[in-house]
């Protein structure tokens, strides 16, 4: 269990530590302790989009879903584990039957002691040659990876173009653990900065992120505190709290959120925590932070309806929560996050949203931020504690703010099979919210 080797490390001497990160047995990848800009080129493109799967069960499905028309342009893979020796761990994935080798990018880099001691290391391969994404759903296997401590997971990285105007994209990636016990540079992760030409008018971004090894059967179960900073050049950065949680399957989380980009911006600052930003008592998580992508909308672009996020800390209604970049997009044709908790249950989407409509209420105000709609009527198929096939029916409402006591959800999930214009729904619930914030927004163009 990763908190008896956390209380074990404890115990050592900082002199122990530092001859274990300062080991000169192994030649150090670009990004060790740290993320930064890729060693390949990277392809220009509209938009971003993003998934994992988690890898200590093998083999994993990634899901990921490309708009409509669009032009694949790159697809990148990353994965990563542990190995109990100084040593890379596996260079070589199958992804729907197709050997694949991939590039160390960063470690071997010592991340805890044992037993059984940790070593994390992050690969990263260009698989676009392979054609095995396209415009619409896509589904990867990815399997035989072996690593002698934990196979943590794996992510795609997908950057497409849809005709429009170029948005500037940048991706960084590597090998970044964190831990606030454990000694500098390994407390913390290394802010990561991106930078963009400045415009005249309000913009969104889309920002992707991989991380690993935050919670699960290996990392000992239950819920891990830990932050995500997004600084816009605003007054205070938004903060999305303990928005990980293996959302892709034991090791690994793949987290998509909208960016607010100011007028006059030109530079989003991006940095993870091991942190309890809300108080909550559980052990502040470790992790690996493995990858990032930025695309900002180019300067004078206009923007299309909409979509709706889960602003500030988790959303609660009664005793539900929805939780972990909650993304969803009124045309159903980007990717989208929901996933929603209650006591001993776990529904998350596995599909695009089956369908969405997106109503202007005169009678209710989002403001602020700008939005072109209030209300998102939707419905997706999702899995109810890691079974498929189970339905969701929602409203979300924007209010306005702070969104406490002002915007609302109604939400009905079925179990696995059950038709829901018959059966009984195993959760119902509908009210005011009781923590965090519901935001439309206006949305990047696409087809």
């Amino acid at each position: 269990m990763k908190i008896d080797m956390f209380t074990r490390l404890q115990s050592l001497t900082p002199i122990v530590l530092a001859t274990a990160v300062l080991s000169t047995s192994v030649a150090w990848a670009d990004g060790s302790e740290t993320l930064g800009p890729p060693s390949i080129s990277i392809a220009s493109g509209t938009g971003i989009t993003a998934a994992g799967t988690g890898m200590v069960s093998q083999p994993g499905t990634i899901n990921i879903d490309v708009p409509a028309g669009a032009a694949v342009k790159q697809v990148l893979l990353y994965w990563e584990g542990f190995m109990t020796d100084e040593v890379a761990g596996d260079a070589e994935i199958t992804v729907n039957g197709n050997a694949v080798t991939g590039t160390l990018i960063g470690g071997p880099d010592f991340f805890f002691d044992g037993p059984p001691t940790a070593y994390s290391s992050t690969f990263r391969a260009d698989i676009t040659g392979l054609n095995l994404v396209t415009a619409g759903a896509n589904s990867l296997e990815v399997k035989d990876l072996s690593f002698t401590n934990v196979a943590n997971g794996a992510g795609v990285l997908v950057i497409y173009d849809n005709g429009s105007a170029a948005s500037n994209i940048e991706v960084r990636d590597g090998n970044d653990t964190a831990f606030y016990q454990f000694p500098s540079p390994r407390d913390t992760t290394v802010p990561q900065t991106f930078n963009f030409a400045p415009a005249d008018t309000d913009r969104v971004a889309e920002l992707a992120m991989f991380f690993s090894s935050v919670e699960g059967e290996v990392s000992g179960g239950g819920i891990r505190a830990s932050s995500i900073e997004v600084d816009n050049g605003g007054v205070t950065p938004t903060l999305y709290s303990d928005y990980l949680s293996s959302n892709d399957g034991d090791e690994w989380d793949t987290v998509v959120v909208p960016v607010d980009i100011p007028a006059q911006t030109n530079s989003v600052t991006v940095q993870a925590f091991s942190r309890d930003d809300l108080g909550s008592g559980e052990l502040p998580a470790s992790f690996v932070w493995n990858g990032a992508a930025l695309a900002v909308p180019p300067v004078g672009s206009s923007f299309a309806p909409g979509r709706m996020t889960g602003g500030g800390h988790q959303l609660k209604v009664d005793n539900v929560r929805i939780t972990r970049g909650f993304t969803i997009h009124c045309d159903i044709v980007l990717s989208n996050n929901l996933e929603i908790n209650w006591p001993g249950n776990k529904w998350h989407i596995a599909k695009p949203l089956t369908s969405a409509e997106c109503i202007d209420d005169p009678a209710v105000s989002p403001l602020p931020p700008a939005a072109p709609f209030d209300t998102f009527i939707g419905e997706g198929v999702g899995r109810l504690n890691g079974v498929p096939g189970s339905i969701v029916r929602f409203t979300f409402v924007d209010a306005g703010e702070p969104g406490k006591h002002t915007d609302s959800a109604t939400i009905r999930i079925w179990a696995p099979g059950d038709d829901p214009d018959t059966a009984t729904p195993v959760l119902e619930v509908s009210d005011l919210l009781s923590g965090g914030n519901i935001q439309a927004h206006y949305d990047q163009p696409h087809k």
